[in-house]
């Protein structure tokens, strides 16, 4: 999950400090995101606290009291451990996600099944025990703000965001798991199911005198006022309240009833293609989770699977599963989440898989083969090793277990959840749409001019330019320190980027056009010019690369997100950390303090009220720096000249609360679907898109959504519009010779890339200490391995993993690869330049167990070819393995 927030353990947060928790991350539990985590997995005791009397008639039983909160804690009926694993019917297992039909009535065991409905009991449980946990501890303020919420992410979202953590703590029932995800987001549902389970709590609660009256209780009470808001009658009754047509812009009725209709219509569409979508990859994620190995008959039944393919798009193939893997070991990392080591068994490789930090997973047990796997927990991944033999994945606590002993010792294996099948990811994209609908042309929008740009007609654009609301032309550079190491090409979209008139530039930068470096230095100017930037890009990786390179600028930067899917290399710029740096000496002062308390607690608990007054004190020095917290956040983030984070990281509701954007920069666009996109660009005045449309594309896995236009990123449909007016190229290369460089120039951006003279002519031999060999005096060699008739030299058939892992390899190009690597290696050229790709998983792993006998291979880098997007290498060899598989 993305965001930022923050928790205590309960009252934990007094005896064990702060807890900087990243299901959203930060440090501070006032976030409307996020309730604490269930107070039955705090690993101290709770009774010392929870026997403070509220009477001076209660004094005289703490025991009895005691007992009385421990039903909080452990509600009656919870199942328990791994006995609650729940076995679905035959007619369960064939209930498919896309005949699920969501709309304002809850959903039963009729639609979902018993397991199903048991799952979300439990988690909806866990929420309901420390909604009336916090009202007995008086945390009472806080808990209308968890329901409530506040920012954009109110009602309705607020509830279903903070639900998640509860639900990913229970294990999925086995083959289940796309309905589980599904059902997961569908407030009606959830909402249901919170309202019986704290009925229940309650109840339990005055049966044991704990209160007179469970209706009159402040928890109900907030319950029912929040049910009888408009927020929560529009979301169960699906009857959104229609704002009248108006634009802030001052433009005439009749053409803002126009850009509203195509906005609305635009919504509505867009929200049907992210339905069909996410059904689509609930589904796909259901066939891997069920995937086994298919091995050929001659196959060695007895080696391990490390692996499973799929192939979700005919262009790719992915690797979305890896087995075989050992549990090492379990530590708490930040956010108070559990993060496990795994490790390939015997230390091998990884496979190269599509995997990366922060994607969603389910973990679960089986055996060498990959097969007979149980019910999963969900997490993400934390980190690959450098080693290339590890992945440590972050865990939500289970129920107070925190060495995940289930896991230690057995095989394990870790399946991908696919995009919108997560959770928070669906919902921030659909929350983005309603948002545009709701207020794209509020005079409150800061963003009303990209929105009219975007969904205004030539008309619309004359009238903005008319009254002079938008300008399209260049910056002058007067006064500004400029790198005059920039082409012209580039020159010309940093002075477009710089005109805060311009509410919409499109960057496409061709491979080796130098886009990167283009942007640190538009932020860093647009920074000098007195702008505030929100810099995003789809993946947390390209975020992270974006911040190495704007740390040494001298520019006040934080990077939002969850701790554990940011990159140790920019980790001192996350804003966790930059918050516990600030307080340090605060906190310091406040361990102080709270040992001393303890320690006046410890020599008092015969006396009532003189350790009553303690614990009231330990918990006032608690909400002490609570609030501290609270406000060095709040500082920080509006101090910042650039925040980072993901584009669904974006939504997070303390990025929301400080004052909008100047600019909002989204790099890589071209990979991101236009949903998510419109995340970010409604906090901004004005917008850059920067990308390729010509290179990777948003993954989309429904044909269906595909044709309707969910993998057209935004990038791609404004580039065009308006004769083009709204983008701008790259037109010089300088990564590759010009023989490489000139097909792409011609295929794809219409004869327009050159190359710049330092790199078009340059060969292999001009790098020091590289001989003059025929290999290196090519710039490029194709080798077909067919025989003039067609036929294939023997030896060089695809063939289909044996295994049954799903993939393809060729032995005969895996031996010429060979050859014409130590061909490289003998001309001198060094091993650690040389990069071997191929598009097929099992060719990958072919060429990493061939070139491993060679010691003087060492240093060649063998991966997928989209694993390599955005690298370099000095000599790239290509292993194509077959044509036309699919």
């Amino acid at each position: 999950m993305e965001g930022i927030g923050s928790c205590f353990r309960g009252f934990s947060a007094v005896f064990n400090g702060s807890c900087i928790r990243e299901g959203i991350a930060g440090s501070l539990s006032h976030s409307p995101h996020f309730f604490a985590p269930p107070l039955s997995r705090i690993r101290r005791p709770l009774s010392i606290f929870l026997s403070l009397p509220s009477s001076p008639a209660q004094r005289s039983t703490p025991v009895r009291r005691r007992r009385k909160r421990k039903a909080v804690l452990q509600p009656k009926g919870r199942p328990k451990g791994d006995d609650a694993s729940c076995v679905p019917s035959a007619e369960e297992a064939s209930i498919r996600v896309g005949t699920l039909y969501q709309n304002g009535d809850p959903l039963g065991r009729k639609e979902l099944g018993k397991c199903v409905v048991r799952w979300i009991c439990q988690g909806m449980r866990s929420m309901a025990s420390d909604f009336a946990s916090a009202e007995l501890q008086g945390d009472f303020p806080e808990l209308r703000q968890r329901l409530i919420g506040n920012g954009a992410s109110t009602g309705s979202l607020a509830f279903v965001i903070q639900a998640q953590p509860y639900l990913h703590a229970v294990p999925v029932p086995k083959g289940l798991e796309a309905l589980c995800f599904k059902a997961c987001t569908h407030y009606p549902t959830l909402f249901d199911h919170f309202q019986r389970e704290l009925r229940d709590i309650l109840q339990d609660l005055q049966r044991k005198s704990v209160f007179s009256d469970w209706r009159s209780t402040e928890s109900w009470k907030l319950l029912k006022e929040f049910a009888s808001s408009a927020q929560h009658r529009e979301a169960v009754r699906k009857t959104p309240h229609a704002k009248p047509v108006h634009s802030g812009l001052g433009m005439e009725l009749g053409k803002a009833k126009v850009i509203q209709s195509r906005i609305e219509e635009f919504v509505d569409h867009m929200s049907d293609l992210l339905r069909i979508e996410r059904d689509s990859e609930l589904e796909f994620t259901q066939e891997e989770l069920n995937a086994v190995p298919t091995p050929d008959e001659n196959s060695d039944s007895s080696k391990p699977i490390e692996y499973l393919v799929s192939h979700g798009q005919a262009q790719q193939e992915q690797c979305d599963t890896i087995c075989n893997l050992n549990a090492i070991s379990s530590s708490i990392g930040l956010g108070g989440m559990h993060l496990v080591l795994f490790r390939v068994e015997r230390n091998n490789r990884l496979p190269p898989t599509t995997l990366s930090p922060g994607d969603m997973v389910c973990v679960r047990t089986c055996d060498s083969r990959g097969a007979g796997a149980t019910s999963c927990m969900q997490g993400f991944v934390n980190n690959l090793g450098e080693d290339g033999c590890s992945i440590t994945v972050a865990l939500e606590s289970r129920h107070g277990d925190p060495t995940f002993s289930k896991l230690f010792g057995k095989s394990v294996r870790i399946d991908k959840i696919q995009g919108l099948a997560d959770a928070l990811t669906y919902e921030r994209n659909c929350e983005a749409l309603m948002l545009l609908q709701k207020n794209g042309l509020q005079k409150k929008n800061p963003s009303i001019a990209v929105v009219a740009t975007l969904f205004g007609d030539r008309e619309a654009i004359a009238w903005l330019e008319k009254n002079q609301l938008v300008e399209w032309g260049q910056l002058e550079f007067e006064g500004m320190m400029v790198n005059k190491s920039f082409d012209d090409s580039q020159l010309k979209a940093i002075a477009l980027g710089l005109n805060k008139k311009r509410p919409l530039l499109v960057i496409q930068g061709p491979p080796g056009t130098g886009k990167s470096g283009l942007l640190k230095e538009l932020i860093t100017l647009a920074v000098q010019q007195g702008e505030r930037v929100l810099v995003t890009a789809p993946t947390n990786a390209a975020v992270d690369n974006m911040v190495e390179r704007l740390s040494g600028n001298g520019l006040n930067i934080v990077r939002v997100g969850n701790p554990a899917r940011i990159s140790a290399s920019v980790a001192s710029k996350s804003l966790g950390e930059i918050v516990n740096d600030q307080l340090a000496n605060f906190k310091k002062e406040f361990e102080r303090k709270k040992s001393d308390l303890r320690k006046d607690l410890r020599h008092c608990l015969k006396d009532d009220s003189l350790a009553g007054g303690i614990r009231q004190l330990l918990k006032q020095l608690g909400k002490t720096l609570k609030k501290k917290e609270k406000e060095t956040i709040k500082e920080v983030l509006s101090s910042a000249q650039v925040i980072l984070s993901t584009n669904t990281g974006a939504a997070d509701p303390l990025i929301r609360r400080v004052e909008s954007f100047d600019l909002v920069i989204i790099d890589e666009a071209a990979q991101a679907i236009e949903p998510s996109c419109w995340i970010p660009i409604l906090q901004g005045k004005r917008c850059i898109l920067a990308g390729d449309q010509c290179q990777l594309a948003p993954v989309i896995l429904s044909r269906k959504a595909l044709e309707g236009g969910l993998g057209i990123s935004l990038l791609e449909r404004v580039s065009p519009l308006f004769d083009g007016i709204l983008a701008t190229k790259l037109t010089v290369q300088y990564r590759m010779h010009d023989a490489i460089a000139n097909w792409a120039s011609r295929e794809m951006y219409d004869g327009l890339l050159q190359s710049s003279p330092t790199v078009s002519s340059h060969l292999l031999v001009d790098s020091p200490f590289v001989k003059a060999t025929w290999i290196t005096q090519c710039a490029l060699l194709l080798l077909d391995t067919r025989m003039p008739y067609g036929s294939l030299y023997v030896g060089c058939e695809e063939h289909l993993d044996l295994a049954g892992t799903g993939s393809f390899y060729n032995e005969g190009e895996a031996d010429i690869v060979v050859r014409h690597v130590f061909n490289l290696i003998y001309s001198g050229v060094s091993a650690s330049a040389i990069a071997v790709q191929s598009p097929y998983i099992a060719q990958v792993q072919l060429l990493r167990d061939k070139l491993d006998e060679f010691p003087e291979a060492s240093g060649v880098e063998v991966a997928t070819i989209d694993s390599f997007q955005g690298r370099e290498a000095d000599a790239v060899i290509i292993s194509m393995v077959c044509e036309n598989i699919f």
